[in-house]
């Protein structure tokens, strides 16, 4: 169902605002002892901004992502090498107008563990993203961006 206070004015939908959201997942992972590989993929039906009707409605959606790591030890120290390609095709239904998404990413990036209660993960990511609701009927946007995240496990 598409929240009502997530609708534009002027966008089409249905007078009940209740589309079918049928969805399945699967995942597999394989923890790095030393090489590791994390999948997942969904498909389904759900509800999405189409601009070309400029109207909510129910469509295909599919995506997924698979991360490749290895798992390198330094005297106490560990490091994560790893590569992760990501796409979806699709709506998102809680977001304003069921916005349509078309993402395209690449990820390449290192986790370092020097201590147990310490990680510091350093990745650089690719992107090519076109998301589209009534107010932005045309939007794609491309892109690099580096993230660095330090936590602290207890």
């Amino acid at each position: 169902m598409v929240a009502r206070d997530q609708l534009t004015a002027n966008v089409k939908h249905r007078p009940d605002l209740r589309y079918p959201d049928q969805r399945v997942a699967a995942t597999l992972v394989l923890y790095p002892q030393p090489f590791g590989v994390q999948a997942e993929y969904n498909v389904g039906r759900g509800q999405e901004f189409n601009p070309r009707t400029d109207s909510i409605e129910t469509r295909r959606l599919h995506g997924g992502y698979v991360l490749l790591n290895y798992r390198l030890r330094y005297q106490k120290q560990q490091f994560y090498p790893f590569v992760r390609a990501q796409f979806y095709e699709g709506g998102k239904k809680h977001e304003r107008d069921a916005r349509s998404h078309s993402v395209r990413e690449a990820e390449l990036g290192v986790e370092w563990q020097p201590l147990n209660s310490f990680e510091f993960v350093a990745m650089y990511t690719l992107s090519s993203r076109r998301f589209e609701d009534f107010q932005r009927p045309d939007n794609r946007q491309r892109g690099g961006l580096l993230r660095l995240q330090a936590q602290l496990n207890f």
